[in-house]
């Protein structure tokens, strides 16, 4: 999948689902060994360092619905920016 993380070593992005809230998403992103290192511009978005191998795995097999280059997030959240003119 294009989307995820080639080298986790750089940090993921971890997506629950938009209910999830922002101290469930803190809770379950380092549930599995990961470092929890900010919002990933939504309450339900975690930027995490994972310290396994297993991480992404074990994070997605517990419900997180994707785990993505933490740089793609960076790219889409400036593409989407609230800031950005009103077509």
């Amino acid at each position: 999948m294009g989307l995820a993380p080639r080298d986790t070593t750089a940090g993921v992005a971890v997506v629950f689902s938009p209910w999830t809230s922002a101290a469930n998403t803190v809770a379950q992103s380092v549930a599995h060994h990961g470092r929890f290192m900010r919002f990933g511009g939504a309450p339900f978005i975690a930027v995490v360092m994972p310290e396994n191998d297993r991480y992404v795995d074990e994070t997605l097999a517990m419900g997180a619905w994707l785990v993505l280059d933490s740089r793609l997030l960076a790219a889409c959240s400036t593409a989407f920016s609230t800031s950005a003119a009103a077509i």
